[in-house]
């Protein structure tokens, strides 16, 4: 007897099943087969902003910080730490950096001060007003992750305790909107 084939249809997937003479595997057996590979086709026609944009949001739900180079102050970790592992010497100079802000209310005058300390970037550059700003401006430090509006507790340490952050900030806030009135 000639083996028949036949198309086995469902929601999901449609399959060609060879009955008679096969080769001894089962129709569930290659439906499940067919329904993975449905998964995988759809999930390779997600653009590849699209699976980014998925890695970043789950890796925020999970308090992981995302892709990218740690920030200042921190490195990445190695398998069986943390995402993100403070960097002591560079961790002192965030705190440092939060310290004179706070006496300063200048960007510009925290990185005169650096300079005069020879205290150079990661890179080993000169600092710039928004390298500061961002530094800043930057919720890791303060133990928070974030992507797009999204924003969860991290699993690394923070550097800067969250009271110094905000106080930081709100002198960065309260001189844009001076700058916003008077421009």
């Amino acid at each position: 007897m000639e083996p028949t084939e036949q198309r086995a249809t469902d929601q999901q997937s449609t399959a060609t099943v060879t009955s008679g003479g096969g080769d001894g595997r089962s129709v569930s057996a290659l439906q499940d087969r067919v329904v993975q590979g449905e998964h995988f086709e759809s999930s390779a026609r997600l653009s590849h902003g699209a699976k980014v944009k998925r890695g970043q949001l789950t890796a925020v739900q999970q308090g992981r910080y995302g892709t990218g180079p740690a920030p200042y102050g921190y490195r990445r970790g190695n398998d069986g730490e943390k995402p993100l592992v403070v960097d002591d010497r560079e961790a002192e100079v965030v705190r440092l950096i939060f310290r004179e802000y706070l006496a300063t209310r200048s960007t510009g005058k925290v990185v005169a001060y650096l300079h005069s300390k020879s205290i150079m970037t990661r890179k080993g550059n000169r600092w710039s007003r928004q390298a500061i700003a961002i530094i800043l401006s930057n919720r890791t430090y303060r133990g928070r992750v974030s992507y797009g509006e999204l924003e969860t507790q991290g699993v690394h340490d923070p550097i800067i305790d969250p009271a110094l952050f905000y106080k930081a900030n709100a002198i960065r806030e309260r001189r844009k909107r001076r700058r916003d009135l008077e421009g």
